[in-house]
Parts: C-alpha cells; sequence; structure tokens
C-alpha cells in the first residue's frame, strides 16, 4: 500500500490541514451538524479523507469524546474497507449528468440500512453539468433528515452560487511547510526510515503544499536507499525541474517554433503530462501578467499586456481540447503554432514553416547554422573530464546544426538517444555546448536514417563505439 493510503488520517485529529480539522472539530463539538458540507481547496490536501471521517463520525457505534470516530466498531472498519452501503462516493468527473442525479434523488428516498445516516461524497462536484445541478438544488434544500451531503472540488468558483449557499463550507488551504513536514514525520516514524536533517523540508518545497504529493516523492526516495539526503532530493528536484514550463515561456518571449515544438517533444520524451505541463504553463504566463500590472508575486520579462492576455486564452482553449484529444501533445504544438504565428504577423512577417523536405525525402532544417569541426572538437574536450563516457557517445553521435539556441544531433541508435538525453548526461553537453558556442544551447537529439549520407568529417571510430557497448552492457553508473 502507498504510503499515503497506508497513512490516510482516520480522525478529525489527524488531519494534517490544522485551519479545516480545527474547523471541522468546533462543527461537531457544537452537536449542530449540517446537512451538507462543502470541502474545497486544491488536490492531495485531505478533502476526500475529511469526508469520510465525517461519515465515519455520523454512524460509529462508539465515538470517543463524543465525536471523533472509534475506528474499532464494525461500522467505522467497514467505511475504512469501502464496503459499508449507507456511505456513497460519487465522481462528478465520471456522473456528471442529470440521470445521474436524478437516480441519486431516488435513491435519497430509502432509508439507511445499517448506520443512522446516509451520507453521500460527491467528488469534483464542480464537473457536474447545469441540469445536473438544478437536480441537485432541490434535494439539497430539502433533504431527508438521515441524510447529508459532502461535496468536494478543487474548484469552487466553478459552483453556482444556490448550491454554496446551501452549504456549510470547510476551505482546505494549501499545506504550510511546517504542516507536511508534521505529515512526512508520521510516515518516517511509522516506516522507520533514516532521512537527513532537512530533508523533509526540501520535499515539503519542492511539492508546493500538497500532502499527497510530498508523500509520493518520500516513497520514491525511499526505493534509492536506505539513507535518504538532501542530495537523493536534489536528483528529483532536478528532474522536475527539467520538465519546468519556465523554459518554454522563455522560447515564447524570444525563441522560434522549431525550438518551442523541440522543447515540448523533450518534455514529452521525459514522461510529463501534458494536461498538468500545460496548466503550469498558463500559471508561469499569470505570474508574467502580474509582474505587467506591478503585482508584488509578478515576474519581469519582455511580454505585453495583449500579448500574455493573448496567449492566456489560447493556452485555456488548448486545456479544454487535451482532456479529450486522441493526441494530447498535438493540442498544445498547435496552440503553440497560432501564438507564434501571429507573434510573426505582428512583427510584419508572414509565419513561416520550419522545416522543407529535401531531394532524397529526408527532413532538414532551415537556417541551419553548421557546428564547425573545431567547436565540436572543444565541445567533446569540455565533456571529457566530467564523464569519458558521455564523450564517447558524442564521438558516436554529429552535429546536424543549430537552430536558434538548439543543437540537434544525429544519433544512430534509440538507446543512444535515450542516453544522451539522461537529465544528467543531457546537462553536461549542453553545458559545454553553451560555453563554445556562446548561448545558452538545450540539446535534442535525432535518430538518423541508416540510408542518410552522412557528414564527410563523421567516421565511427571502432574504439568509440567498443565504448559506448562497454558502457552500455558493462553498466557504468553514470550513464
Amino acid at each position: 500500500m502507498t504510503y499515503y493510503l497506508k497513512y490516510r488520517p482516520q480522525r478529525f485529529v489527524e488531519l494534517d490541514s490544522s485551519e479545516a480539522r480545527e474547523a471541522l472539530i468546533r462543527i461537531f463539538k457544537s452537536g449542530k451538524v449540517p446537512h451538507a458540507f462543502l470541502l474545497s481547496g486544491p488536490k492531495g490536501i485531505g478533502k476526500t479523507s475529511a469526508a469520510r471521517i465525517i461519515a465515519k463520525s455520523l454512524n460509529c457505534l462508539h465515538l470517543k469524546k463524543g465525536f471523533e470516530p472509534c475506528n474499532n466498531c464494525s461500522v467505522c472498519l467497514a467505511i475504512n474497507r469501502g464496503s459499508f452501503l449507507d456511505i456513497l462516493e460519487i465522481d462528478a468527473a465520471s456522473n456528471r449528468g442529470i440521470d445521474n442525479i436524478r437516480d441519486l434523488k431516488e435513491k435519497v428516498k430509502l432509508s439507511p440500512g445499517r448506520g443512522r445516516c446516509k451520507v453521500y461524497i460527491i467528488d469534483e462536484v464542480h464537473m457536474l453539468t447545469t441540469e445536473a445541478f438544478n437536480a441537485l438544488l432541490k434535494t439539497l434544500e430539502e433533504p431527508p433528515p438521515e441524510v447529508v451531503f459532502i461535496l468536494c472540488t478543487t474548484n469552487p468558483e466553478k459552483l453556482p452560487e444556490t448550491i454554496i449557499s446551501r452549504c456549510t463550507r470547510i476551505n482546505f488551504k494549501k499545506a504550510s511547510e511546517a504542516e507536511t513536514v508534521g505529515s512526512l514525520q508520521k510516515v518516517v516514524e511509522g516506516e522507520k526510515l533514516l532521512v537527513d536533517k532537512g530533508v523533509l523540508g526540501k520535499i515539503a518545497r519542492l511539492t508546493d503544499g500538497s500532502f499527497r504529493d510530498a508523500h509520493k516523492v518520500l516513497e520514491e526516495l525511499s526505493l534509492l536507499n536506505k539513507k535518504i539526503t538532501q542530495k537523493d532530493v536534489d536528483q528529483i528536484l532536478g528532474r522536475q525541474q527539467a520538465y519546468n514550463p519556465i523554459f518554454l515561456v522563455k522560447i515564447l518571449e524570444k525563441g522560434t517554433l522549431l525550438e518551442a515544438i523541440a522543447e515540448v517533444e523533450r518534455v514529452v520524451e521525459g514522461g510529463a503530462d501534458i494536461l498538468d505541463y500545460t496548466k503550469y504553463l498558463l500559471e508561469e504566463l499569470r505570474f508574467y501578467l502580474h509582474g505587467v500590472w506591478g503585482l508584488a508575486d509578478g515576474r519581469e520579462g519582455d511580454f505585453k499586456e495583449s500579448e500574455l492576455l493573448d496567449y492566456i486564452q489560447v493556452f485555456s482553449h488548448a486545456i479544454a481540447e487535451i482532456k479529450t484529444a486522441a493526441l494530447p501533445v498535438l493540442s498544445l504544438e498547435v496552440a503553440i503554432g497560432k501564438i507564434m504565428g501571429k507573434r510573426n504577423k505582428k512583427n510584419g512577417e508572414r509565419a513561416k514553416k520550419s522545416v522543407v523536405k529535401s531531394k532524397d525525402g529526408n527532413t532538414d532544417l532551415k537556417k541551419n547554422k553548421k557546428v564547425s569541426d573545431k567547436q565540436w572538437q572543444e565541445i567533446l574536450e569540455r565533456v571529457r573530464p566530467q564523464n569519458h563516457s558521455i564523450e564517447a557517445f558524442l564521438k558516436a553521435a554529429y552535429p546536424i546544426g543549430l537552430v536558434g539556441s538548439v543543437l540537434k544531433l544525429g544519433v544512430y541508435y534509440q538507446f543512444h538517444k535515450e542516453c544522451l538525453e539522461k537529465e544528467a548526461n543531457r546537462r553536461i553537453v549542453e553545458q559545454a555546448a553553451s560555453d563554445v558556442l556562446g548561448l545558452s544551447v538545450r540539446v535534442f537529439c535525432q535518430i538518423s536514417s541508416k540510408k542518410q549520407k552522412q557528414p564527410k568529417r563523421k567516421v565511427i571510430n571502432k574504439q568509440d563505439l567498443m565504448t559506448v557497448a562497454k558502457t552500455i552492457f558493462g553498466g557504468e553508473k553514470n550513464v
């Protein structure tokens, strides 16, 4: 069982979000329990856990302190197992229509089968349709006395005011660093993990106020080494930062379409979720917009207000398409194409294609600036003292050319491409190339066709290939 589920709070006092915990304890201590709750807040903060604790408190056979579930009676154990029939959990994302709510309204009329109270937990309630909300409204206004509704949402602003006004609202804020560290400490003690000082705080800052994400990171780290160090956290932090949308924002600011598409391809190949990535991209653009407006959390850039508003609109539309798209990355690429096209037109140019087909049918790059033999040798020399295995891989590759700040390398095999594009290895190559070429370089590898004519200067040395093979099959740790 994953850490987040294994150490999920089972009583009000165990809830990690202090403000929500205190609010719920006050309500249940008073004995005046409302017929409808609205639990709102970001993902991974404990809303569903709180909903289940409420359900247990309303049905527990042996309450502690008058409101805390005992977690030992048959009812509590059944709820913990998810087998208590009087507790119904509904995912509004997949049951969002009016027919689903009509079915719920019919079931509400039935008396509880085993417990004192029937509890309906509707997760992501903001996903319901307008018609479904209207159907739910009457039931929320006059529910049977033995029925309680718990609505959970990450987007309370999408709920009709009529629904919100009929619920007792409990706000779950992003976890503070202290709250996240406290939650992680329970796992450390329960699993008897060895953790260096400062590691939990670093995880807390990395996961941006989500208990679930923090537990996932700690679990991933626990699989790496017996003792978790700050260096281990830095490896995960570096991997996540590599797919930070700030890189794409910088390209949108001054780069080219080719650079933008290459960045998206790198992110996709690294395993990033396109929907989450685009949402984070929107958040970055929001900070730049705040910068234009002079707000405290704003970021400075060369964007105009009209550009940012336009970009935000285009990417917001892309997010809606990504959710249902057969090929989500295509929706993002189309959005980038629209933005780059508009930017070029504003500069008095028509949007031009970034690639053309050569006579032999292979794809070559327009405005492809060559990397000289001397420059390539200098790059190899700078890589050598840092990692001779990476140098061997580069010797068995060749520079296709430089387009903007993207250095395209030709490689011959998929494993070759994967090794060079590993985060740590890619950073070494990019740093060396940036130093030699005099600009901030991004590396992008492309598998070459066997029929493709290679540059005259490229001769694959047998010794280089032997070194590469030894690296792969001999198990060098750094590559």
